[in-house]
């Protein structure tokens, strides 16, 4: 039996509380063409589904589901979705984009198309009401006639902060309003020996929208961490390439 409600409900128990649905048939061409470039045709499915999380509770979720995997986040993530396709969506047709390589490029348009995010100066989406501390956890096609969110737009959440905190707290100047904001300057900082923003963006946690909804410091850890071996590897790449 078919009950998206119930699905819902299952989810945000275990801190998946953001859920978009997206009908196929009138998404923009820019979020068709990032599928269509690896061989997907969204029209093949009748709804595009986008799950995440908004504060801490997906992290409290995972840690009490435990590390399994080389990737503890995105396993957790992959196995929400099977069980919401499974135990309450009867096993529909369905194409799972993200985790995995397919959806990456096409998760901020989607955030922008749901309401969730708008580009902030922190280098991650802000959300209206999580601010910088939500994230996408998962995103997949499937062939349900499942309802269509209605998005009304809302303010950007910068535009309303008058301090902006987040930009006198970065200790590069790498944070900017308006943007762009100067992610090489970030990252090449990030991996400096003794660097007080490797295990966390100083800026991201001055950010005073959401601020009752911020990440655990061990949850912040963990990504920022995760993260330090790509740029380290980025960067060398583009030392040799210069040689």
């Amino acid at each position: 039996m078919i009950d998206f409600e119930a699905g819902k409900t299952f989810l945000t128990a275990r801190g998946i509380n953001l859920c978009a649905v997206f009908d196929c048939a009138t998404l923009p061409g820019d979020a068709i063409r990032p599928m269509a470039a690896t061989g997907i045709n969204p029209a093949d499915f009748r709804r595009l589904v986008l799950l995440g999380n908004g504060g801490s509770g997906f992290w409290s979720s995972l840690e009490a589901f435990g590390f399994h995997t080389d990737d503890p986040v995105d396993h957790y993530a992959r196995h929400l979705t099977r069980r919401l396709l499974h135990e309450f969506l009867d096993d529909p047709p369905s194409l799972l984009l993200y985790p995995g390589g397919a959806a990456a490029p096409l998760l901020t348009r989607l955030g922008e198309l749901a309401g969730w995010g708008s580009p902030s100066p922190v280098f991650v989406g802000i959300h209206p009401d999580y601010g910088p501390w939500f994230a996408y956890r998962a995103a997949f096609l499937v062939d349900l006639d499942l309802p269509v969110d209605d998005v009304a737009p809302r303010p950007h959440p910068c535009d309303a902060c008058l301090d902006k905190p987040c930009l006198s707290a970065c200790p590069v100047g790498a944070a900017r309003w308006p943007g762009p904001s100067d992610i090489d300057a970030c990252a090449r900082s990030r991996i400096e020996d003794g660097s007080p923003c490797a295990d966390r963006c100083l800026a991201r946690l001055a950010c005073p929208v959401g601020a009752e909804h911020r990440y655990s410091l061990a949850q912040i850890r963990y990504h920022y961490l995760h993260s330090l071996p790509t740029i380290r590897s980025y960067y060398a790449t583009q030392s040799e390439r210069s040689l």
